[in-house]
């Protein structure tokens, strides 16, 4: 029930919308107003938009790795740099470093 009011409130927002602004175009008085309203609310007022604004985002998609970061992934001997995300490889790069830097002693 409560998205049913929620829906109906947006719906009401999404006509209030298309008429103000079907009159800033058109005017008040203008037999073509009606035509132009209708089709601003049909534009503004998606039911697909309204369902989908209240749901948890999703996980943005990962990112492939840059070329430098595959260049030096590379330069420091990690397999297969192209096969990480720019995440993924940019960690297995520390961890790396990390690696190099304790077997030579280097804290």
């Amino acid at each position: 029930m409560k998205k049913e009011q929620e829906y109906s409130k947006y719906l009401k927002e999404c006509l209030t919308f298309a008429q103000r602004t079907a009159d800033a175009i058109l005017g008040q008085n203008n037999e073509m107003k009606k035509e132009l309203l209708l089709s601003i609310f049909d534009k503004v007022c998606s039911p697909h938009f309204f369902f989908m604004q209240n749901t948890e985002p999703e996980e943005p998609l990962p990112q492939p790795p840059t070329e430098k970061q595959i260049a030096y992934a590379k330069q420091l001997g990690i397999h297969e740099p192209e096969k990480y995300s720019r995440q993924q490889l940019s960690d297995e790069i520390d961890k790396t470093r990390q690696k190099n830097k304790e077997s030579q002693g280097v804290k």
